[in-house]
Parts: C-alpha cells; structure tokens; sequence
C-alpha cells in the first residue's frame, strides 16, 4: 500500500528529477531531506539517484536501495542483503552528502 507524499515533496522531486535526467514514471520511491535540498530515489531499475538541488549534481549507486535521507547524509542499505530478507543482518553504508566515495556528477540539464 502507498502513501500518498507531502505536496512539497512532490514539488521538489518535480523540480529535482530534470537534473538527473529522470521523469516521474522512472520512480518507485523517494525521500526529501528535511532542507529540500537533497532528494533521494529509487528507480523501477533499481537504481538508487541521489539528487543535490543546491549545486545542481546528481548520483546513481547500482547496488545500494534508499532507506534514509536527512541534510547531512544518506542512509543506504545493499541490495545484496535485502534482497536475502535478514534485516538484521542488512549491510548498511551511512556516507555524508561530502564522502569522496559518492560518485557525483553534474546535472544533465
């Protein structure tokens, strides 16, 4: 079952998606940081897009699913161990907006 996303969130995936060169029919889920700035999806491809509005760049992780989003970082989870269904055991990678290991790149708009 979905819920239905917060107008404002909607606004700023519609706003974000362009950048990434994403229309809303690629998205499964999303997430918007608290701020705005940043916002998160995953993809009908399984894709994870990281999207930062403010300076206009974009990231896609291949094999890390979306389980958090805040102003100051993302929370992912491999999608290797989801897919295994131990939650516990979940491989989790918490990096900054700032890690060196987020491959950016600039909007394709």
């Amino acid at each position: 079952m979905s819920v239905p996303a917060p107008p404002e969130w909607t606004d700023a995936l519609r706003r974000a998606l362009p950048l990434a060169a994403l229309q809303p029919g690629d998205v499964d889920y999303f997430l918007v940081s608290p701020g705005g700035r940043y916002v998160g999806c995953t993809t009908h491809a399984l894709h994870t897009v990281l999207i930062d509005t403010a300076q206009r760049r974009y990231a896609v992780l291949a094999d890390w699913s979306l389980r958090g989003l805040d102003d100051a970082s993302v929370e992912l989870e491999s999608d290797e161990t989801r897919r295994q269904a131990f939650p516990v055991y979940a491989d989790l990678w918490q990096p900054a907006f700032t890690d060196p290991a987020l491959p950016w790149q600039p909007a394709r708009d």
